[in-house]
């Protein structure tokens, strides 16, 4: 028996040893375990993971590569490194005491598209598959909150990275450094992160997020310390390890080591290449200020000044001008316009005046601040007038304010073609981060990140078509494997392709063979029905042959037409889909075809409760040539003479809401494209006559209180959290398969079989939509109304009476 360790909390985990998933008895936590027992393994295991729960992340990595280095198929190694990586710590949740996610380290890569939860996936059995899939949408979840708030972040020019508290608790030397040294640097008109102010107003939120946004965006990381230990403390390495990460993929960034009272070569190795400073050396923060300047490409912002003019034949403007930047510092926007109107009323080209005037249009209080403002302002008449009257120094300012502004910009621009980029699952996708990365020109790594959209574009290109040719190969009919073998050619080195087109001609070869047989079967059944056996023995045939000859009757007549009176009993006691099943296995055997149609039609007169039917038409096996394929739908309900009833597969691909917004059921997309697009498409005139219209409610999320909107009256709609509940009884009874249609259009499938498929409730937040999982669990968090590859899967109301 082998001894692991709690991943969650720490606590001792016996096992037996054919076990690959056990459950926590102190966190209750269900969690992976590694397949090797061996006593080396398995304390490596345990101090890699008591490291992570240190969030000594670094550390931890190491030991988990180290065990992937030894054996690569280890998924609960490849499944360490990933937590590693995004900085996951698991807390306890004070509404359910589980334990949940936290992430110390965002990226911009999905974790889905990371290669060691792939390995991770692809090394580890199904028990262990459903886990990391399962933790995977968490971490994902979370870091998608993390970017939302991340683009919306002001960029820095300066991280100071420090250590706040000693072990009692007490401030430490090195947090009032970093003070004195983020009110020296923004004199000089630096934006600079400095935790203890720039998060002071984020109490009760998570810091993450702004940790992130300032790490990517800072050109300059300052690492203060005054003792070796606090270069190396946890946290304060978490942020200038993933900072020299950062630069690994961005020269442009600059770490400067900061130490004093302590010698320069108890700096942690990974600073051996950096050209440190000694904070106690004379001239220390005059050497970083221009260091900094260097690598910002900016000096510090000139404050506003007030040039006293004089205007012969009137009063001193020089009042008036500081009594207006004093209501532009308080807020007071006409206050600051009627003061500088009265300037120019005496001096018509006082550029400071003009000033005044846009930095109050503008509704910014300091000159500084211009370069915060959302977008260029040098189409405003202000800022025209502005610089014509001004001096080359103020002239130079308002350039470097613009600057700033379409340096942000861009590096807006670029956050959001990278966070598509990370989140891409379909060649759409791939293609709209390229055009995004297309338009920045030579800003960064832009061009190479084109080039990387346009080869994951191709990939997943060349994925929908093996995709679409494993759909009709799944059709089983040599129409199905002849149309595979025509895609699979058009991409010939692609995975197995060469493979499955032989295949295809194995299976093609089998069914015309099994035609063949068939046809003879048909011809010798034809004989016997003619009666030929008295002729056959009048004119002496041999036994043996005579034998052939009854064999034949027997198994093609008199045992076919037993199960043919079978099959009509279960038609006529009521029972359609034994009895089509039956039919069905007659292969075509007297009207058996005519029968089935029967059973269907009496079936859509008085369906039962889990019943199939066919109603309607709608492009499934995205081959457009051979047209519509019609629709199969299970019953859910019954009542007051009509039934309820949804689709059988995953019909399309469609986001909740094609923008990022908060919606509810009757405000999104998604709705209106059910009961426009889909209904004509679907359904011709008599059949929408069938449907009856039907008041929804829209119901709360339950677990999180969202709101989920007006009551709404639709024709087609998608069930409620509530329902999918009522009418399925446990989570294999939700899985749903797509068809071949909606996978080719963006529907997310595991190992092309089970669908993600929306609900109408409201997730998490109002911008988040509740949807089933793969596996068929109900996912009251859902996912991003605008992100979310869901399949479609419609229900209504039908009218039995017509």
């Amino acid at each position: 028996m082998s001894i692991f360790k709690c991943k969650m909390c720490g606590g001792t985990l016996e096992i037996q040893n054919n076990e690959t998933v056990a459950t926590c008895e102190y966190c209750g936590t269900r969690q992976t375990l590694p397949k090797s027992r061996e006593e080396v393994i398995s304390n490596l295991f345990n101090r890699a993971n008591n490291l992570r729960l240190k969030c000594e992340f670094d550390k931890a990595a190491q030991i988990y590569e180290k065990i992937v280095e030894q054996d690569d198929s280890e998924a609960e190694a490849h499944w360490g490194i990933v937590l590693c990586k995004y900085g996951i710590e698991y807390v306890e949740d004070p509404k359910t005491f589980s334990r949940i996610p936290t992430c110390h380290r965002t990226l911009f890569q999905a974790v889905t598209a990371d290669p060691d939860y792939q390995a991770a996936v692809d090394y580890g059995d199904s028990n262990q598959q459903q886990i990391y899939e399962n933790e995977a949408r968490q971490i994902d979840r979370i870091q998608k909150d993390i970017l939302a708030i991340v683009e919306n972040e002001a960029p820095f020019d300066v991280f100071i990275c420090y250590k706040e508290t000693d072990e009692s608790g007490k401030r430490t030397v090195d947090s009032t450094i970093a003070n004195d040294i983020y009110y020296q640097l923004t004199q000089e008109g630096f934006k600079v992160f400095y935790a203890a102010i720039t998060l002071e107003d984020k109490l009760g939120e998570a810091y993450e997020p702004y940790i992130f946004a300032a790490l990517n965006s800072a050109k300059v990381m300052l690492v203060l310390g005054t003792k070796p230990e606090y270069f190396t403390a946890v946290w304060v390495r978490n942020e200038w390890s993933r900072f020299l990460n950062l630069m690994k993929t961005d020269r442009s960034k600059l770490l400067i080591p900061c130490y004093r009272d302590m010698d320069a070569y108890d700096l942690p190795e990974e600073f051996a290449h950096l050209q440190a400073q000694d904070m106690g050396k004379i001239g220390f923060i005059n050497d970083v200020v221009r260091g900094i300047k260097k690598v910002a490409g900016e000096s510090a912002p000139v404050a506003t000044v007030v040039k006293e003019t004089i205007v012969p034949g009137t009063s001193n403007v020089a009042p008036l001008l500081k009594r207006a930047f004093m209501f532009l510092e308080d807020g007071d926007w006409t206050g600051a316009n009627e003061y500088c109107e009265k300037v120019l009323d005496m001096d018509p080209e006082n550029a400071q005046a003009y000033l005044g005037k846009l930095m109050a249009e503008l509704q910014v209080k300091t000159q500084d601040d211009l370069k915060r403002c959302a977008e260029p302002f040098t189409g405003l008449n202000n800022y025209q007038k502005t610089m014509r009257f001004a001096d080359e120094d103020l002239k130079r300012d308002l350039l470097e304010s613009l600057d700033f502004i379409q340096e942000r910009k861009k590096n807006e621009h670029y956050t959001a073609a990278l966070s598509i980029m990370a989140y891409a699952k379909v060649q759409e996708d791939y293609m709209k981060a390229s055009l995004r990365f297309e338009e920045l020109g030579d800003y960064k790594d832009a061009k190479q990140r084109v080039q990387e959209c346009l080869e994951q574009a191709e990939v997943c290109r060349i994925n929908s078509i093996y995709n679409l040719a494993m759909a009709c190969m799944s059709a089983q009919t040599e129409r199905g494997y002849t149309d595979a073998k025509k895609y699979f050619q058009l991409i010939p080195d692609w995975n197995d392709a060469r493979n499955k087109i032989a295949e295809c001609d194995q299976k093609i070869e089998a069914i015309r063979l099994l035609a063949e047989e068939r046809e003879l079967k048909r011809q010798a059944e034809l004989l016997l029905r003619k009666k030929c056996l008295k002729k056959i023995i009048l004119i002496g045939i041999p036994i043996v042959a005579l034998v052939a000859t009854f064999v034949l009757l027997l198994n093609y007549v008199i045992i076919p037409n037993q199960k043919y009176n079978d099959a009509r009993s279960l038609m006529n006691a009521g029972k359609y889909t034994e009895a089509i099943e039956a039919f069905e296995k007659l292969n075509g055997y007297s009207d058996s075809a005519r029968q089935i149609d029967k059973c269907i039609n009496e079936m859509i007169k008085n369906p039962k409760i889990g019943d199939a039917v066919f109603f309607g038409t709608y492009e499934q096996d995205n081959n457009t040539a051979n047209g519509q394929e019609e629709i199969e739908w299970i019953v859910l309900d019954k009542k007051n003479g009509k039934a309820l009833i949804i689709s059988k597969y995953g019909l399309d691909f469609q986001r909740y809401n094609t923008t990022f917004t908060d919606v509810t059921w009757e405000t999104c997309t998604l709705r209106n494209w059910l009961n426009t697009t889909f209904y004509t498409t679907a359904f011709n005139a008599n059949q929408q006559s069938k449907i009856a219209s039907t008041t929804l409610t829209n119901a709360d999320n339950p677990s999180y209180g969202t709101q989920g909107g007006n009551d709404t009256t639709d024709k087609v709609f998608l069930l409620s959290i509530d329902e999918v509940k009522r009418y399925f009884a446990s989570n294999t009874a939700r899985k749903l398969t797509a068809t071949a249609y909606a996978k080719a259009h963006g529907a997310y499938v595991v190992n092309s079989d089970s669908s993600y498929w929306w609900l109408r409730s409201p997730g998490y937040f109002s911008d988040i939509a509740a949807s089933v999982s793969r596996d068929g669990s109900v996912y009251y968090d859902g996912d991003r109304v605008y992100i979310g590859n869901n399949a479609v899967r419609p229900a209504l109301w039908i009218n039995l009476e017509s």
